[in-house]
């Protein structure tokens, strides 16, 4: 998925948007994030009123300075202007109390908002980027990594929350910090304040220069993790074949040589966030200690009072507190960025198949296919089908045949309209796919593949999976049917039983009669099936076939054939071979014609497999 980069502003303006639904509550979060930045800025008050109006007086020994009581500001004149030192002392030091309550519960109560506020844009985010994955097409999902995707929906989705509340959020509010402050230290003492001015140059040099690496840094690493889950995913689902053939210690050798990789590169990032943060540090110590000494000076020649000083003191430290700050926010932005872009990359793929403007629902179907010409391929210049013109007529069941590749599932996803052809057309009932609504059209077919799906979840909404709203009665009346209640009831808790991952704990027939089952309760006018039997016995294979064709009485039925057991019982077979139809007729008309379908059937009876046979040596 290469495209390119987006900008800091095209970023920053997709964020808003998914934080405008929160803006009600984003202005409560920070209104209570200025109030607490006013708790801040009184916070040297109290002690400057002790040191100038309680402890005033003193007397410099080295400089010889004489430090007089001040008079209390007006503001305060008509409330301690007449009482004691003590009094004004105990109302100082209660204020300091006062002050850092109110401070606390202004900080905890903002936190929870903005804390709540990102983890609705994450899910949102999340949700977003999941529910466009599926609608993405089969092409897009077969040349993805799943860990990548499941990387990109479940981690890099929590960007969104860095950017805004450990990024920009922040940054606003260390910003208004900055110019209350710098307001205050210039009426203290202008010349001092400008001073301050002093380290911004050489700090933004700083961290412009080490974001940039940050975020590179930061980008290969989420590339590195996303690589290890993937990595991970693949192993895991395929662990009975890695021990089967002795191949635990080479699986984990390479999950160990991409894990030391991930790690090495998160270090780096750690190491470049930690120089970073030496650099700023060093930076704003340097501008302290010249601070200090100069405003030391300005206090021994009177030009500042000693609590003036402290007060220029504690805004000095508490200014280059945001200061810091920002350069970490900088930094956080910086590496969220890197996790954007991933999430972004995903949610600006546009899907191969949707509805064009204008698409129209399609009415109830008779269930008429026809192949109108069509070519399909997966990759420019390699057809898997080649001008291929069939129909289908309403309620007729057609076997399609061939070894693997000649293109007998991607002519059944072609009427799903999993893709559509580069050239001819897929029509049902004589309507253009590609001019009706996705959702009419998949919900008038059902479809069962070779490889049963199953869920992390109970047996009955299993097989209810296709059909939400069939009742228990019905789920149970579809297992029957499938030959799979005798032995749903002997499982722990029957049609309660939850499965496991891919419902493993089932042998491979019993995941068959159940996602037959789920096939069997859909009623629909359309039915693609994809060797629906593969898995059983003989036997069995019997009994689920008579179910099976009283479900597909009236109905159109595309089955996908790898034996020849059960082409037999379609009303025409369809043989095809290098993505074209090489040969179509009943089963009884294929042989007496001696050709293609007859040589299949001869190396079928002496116990060969279809899909590994080439059984389609000559042209027809």
């Amino acid at each position: 998925m290469d495209q390119p980069r987006a900008g800091y502003l095209a970023i920053v303006l997709r964020v808003l948007g998914y934080l405008r639904p929160h803006r009600a509550r984003l202005a409560g979060g920070v209104a209570l994030m200025i109030l607490g930045i006013g708790f801040e800025l009184v916070k040297p008050w109290p002690l400057k009123i002790v040191l100038d109006h309680v402890l005033g007086g003193e007397h410099c020994a080295n400089c010889g300075a004489e430090f007089e009581k001040h008079a209390l500001p007006a503001f305060l004149q008509p409330l301690f202007g007449s009482v004691g030192p003590v009094t004004i002392l105990s109302f100082a030091a209660l204020a300091i109390v006062l002050i850092a309550i109110l401070n606390g519960a202004a900080t905890l109560w903002s936190n929870y908002i903005t804390i709540d506020i990102g983890q609705r844009m994450v899910n949102d985010l999340r949700t977003g980027i999941y529910s466009h994955l599926q609608k993405l097409s089969l092409k897009f999902h077969h040349k993805q990594e799943t860990g990548d995707l499941l990387f990109r929906v479940m981690s890099d989705t929590f960007s969104v929350q860095s950017m805004v509340m450990n990024g920009m959020l922040p940054i606003v509010c260390a910003a208004i910090t900055l110019a209350s402050m710098f307001s205050l230290m210039l009426g203290l003492d202008w010349t001092l304040a400008l001073v301050t001015l002093f380290v911004c140059p050489p700090l933004y040099l700083a961290i412009a220069r080490l974001s940039r690496r940050i975020h590179g840094h930061a980008a290969a690493s989420r590339e590195a993790e996303s690589a290890l889950y993937s990595r991970t995913e693949r192993t895991i689902g395929a662990v009975k074949l890695i021990q089967a053939y002795g191949r635990e210690a080479g699986v984990v050798a390479d999950f160990r040589r991409g894990s030391e990789k991930s790690l090495a590169l998160t270090l780096r990032l750690y190491s470049t966030e930690t120089v970073y943060g030496w650099v700023v540090d060093s930076v704003l110590a340097a501008g302290t200690a010249c601070l200090v000494w100069l405003g030391a000076r300005h206090v021994m020649t009177g030009q500042l009072s000693i609590g003036d000083l402290t007060v220029f003191i504690t805004y000095l430290h508490s200014m280059y507190k945001p200061i810091q700050e920002m350069s970490h926010n900088l930094a956080e932005v910086s590496a969220a960025r890197a996790g954007l872009e991933r999430v972004f990359e995903v949610l600006d793929r546009e899907p191969d198949i949707h509805d064009k403007p204008g698409a129209k629902p399609l009415p109830k179907l008779r269930g008429e296919i026809d192949f109108d010409r069509v070519t399909f391929a997966y990759e420019e210049g390699q057809p898997v089908l080649r001008d291929v013109k069939l129909h289908v007529a309403a309620g007729e069941k057609v076997a399609l045949v061939g070894r693997t590749g000649a293109g007998k599932s991607t002519l059944a996803s072609l009427v799903t309209r999993f893709f559509d052809p580069q050239q001819g057309r897929v029509l049902l009932d004589g309507h253009d796919l590609r001019d009706v609504t996705l959702q009419s059209l998949r919900g008038q077919m059902t479809l069962m593949l070779q490889e049963p799906i199953l869920f992390h979840m109970s047996v009955a909404n299993n097989i209810g999976f296709g059909s939400p709203d069939a009742s228990l009665d019905d789920i149970q009346q579809a297992a029957r049917r499938a030959e799979a209640e005798e032995f749903i009831l002997k499982l722990p808790d029957g049609y309660d039983t939850v499965l496991g991952e891919q419902g493993m704990t089932l042998s491979g027939g019993q995941r068959q009669r159940l996602a037959l089952a789920r096939a069997l309760l859909r009623e629909t006018p359309i039915v693609i099936l994809d060797e629906p039997t593969s898995s059983l016995d003989l036997k069995t294979e019997a009994f689920v076939w008579r179910n099976v064709e009283q479900l597909l009485q009236g109905k159109t039925a595309l089955i996908i054939a790898h034996r020849l057991s059960t082409a037999r019982m379609a009303d025409r077979i369809v043989v095809l071979e290098d993505g074209a139809i090489v040969e179509q007729g009943t089963h009884g008309e294929l042989l007496a014609r001696d050709g293609a379908y007859t040589r299949f059937w001869q190396r079928h009876s002496a116990g060969s497999v279809l899909e590994d046979e080439p059984v389609l040596a000559e042209s027809e």
